[in-house]
């Protein structure tokens, strides 16, 4: 009975002093006891401030400033900003002059005239941080008035009179980098690229000179044969002109590379060029065009609808 009493006793004491060291540890570490009557949840983090003032990110950041600007303006119903890392698409027309100058013509013979091809059509545009691909289909009439013009290598008798009612359909891309003056306005430069393909009539009609004001190292005075061999005698022209020597006469058109003439098939648009870009509403883009190339020099408007 004194034993079993004894262990009881030793038992009680054990038990105290698990009871004793348990409320210890409680109290050292009050923390746990709240994180374990709210079931052991982490408390959320607290909202990182703004890093201190004249610090990269603080509030007087003008990076930070700038870019809250540029997405508040970019986000006003009508305004022209841009953002970066957005691509914008839009769809319009555009009317381009080009303009082929005598000096062009006379890189290959003698004679000619400066020639003004008006064109026109649609255009569709895709814009990125300042780059722009702008894809056209645009049609351009190449027609010159009756002039004088033979190869530079032939003597005065090869002297025809040409008549050009030629046209092409271009298909071409231009490729185009930005320069921002304001937020309305910028200089566009960079390079257009495409082929166009020709039809249309090149009448030619072998000539004779008159006898007063006729240059035989320009063409100037020269008009057209009514037929073989036809060329007056009484006004110095002789039988060297209008000859035998091939059937140009009575309108002749001149036959295209794929049945032995020279009249080309395709001809490629490549070109250098710069200009203006003006942005004044989220929905509205003018261009002005300037640039030289294979077809000569040329002025072009664009004008499109922001998508």
């Amino acid at each position: 009975m004194t034993t079993r009493f004894t262990s009881l006793l030793a038992l009680i004491a054990l038990t105290g002093s698990a009871l004793t060291f348990t409320s210890h540890a409680y109290a050292a570490d009050p923390d746990a006891d709240a994180a374990k009557s709210d079931g052991d949840k982490t408390p959320p983090e607290a909202a990182k401030p703004d890093a201190p003032a004249g610090e990269a990110g603080g509030p007087d950041d003008p990076a930070k400033a700038k870019n809250s600007t540029l997405v508040a303006d970019a986000e006003a119903g009508g305004s022209p900003v841009e953002l970066p890392g957005k691509t914008y698409r839009a769809v319009g027309l555009r009317y381009r002059a080009v303009i082929v100058p005598k000096f062009m013509m006379n890189l290959f013979g003698d004679g000619g005239a400066t020639v003004v091809a008006n064109g026109f059509g649609p255009e569709f545009t895709i814009r990125k941080d300042g780059f722009e691909y702008d894809f056209s289909l645009w049609y351009a009439s190449y027609a010159m008035d009756p002039t004088p013009f033979k190869a530079s290598s032939d003597g005065a008798e090869a002297w025809e009179i040409v008549q050009s009612h030629l046209k092409v359909l271009y298909l071409t891309s231009d490729f185009l980098w930005s320069h921002d003056i304001a937020s309305e306005f910028a200089v566009n430069y960079g390079l257009g690229a495409g082929i166009g393909f020709v039809f249309g009539d090149l009448n030619r009609t072998q000539a004779y000179p008159l006898p007063n004001g006729s240059n035989a190292s320009t063409g100037a005075g020269f008009v057209p044969c009514a037929a073989q061999g036809n060329a007056p005698l009484n006004q110095g022209a002789g039988g060297q002109f209008c000859g035998n020597d091939n059937n140009h006469y009575n309108g002749y058109a001149e036959p295209s590379w794929a049945n032995g003439g020279s009249k080309p098939i395709v001809f490629p648009w490549l070109a250098l060029q710069t200009g203006l870009r003006w942005k004044p509403h989220r929905n509205f883009i003018a261009r002005l065009d300037l640039g030289f190339g294979t077809s000569g020099f040329f002025l072009g408007l664009g004008a499109d609808y922001g998508l």
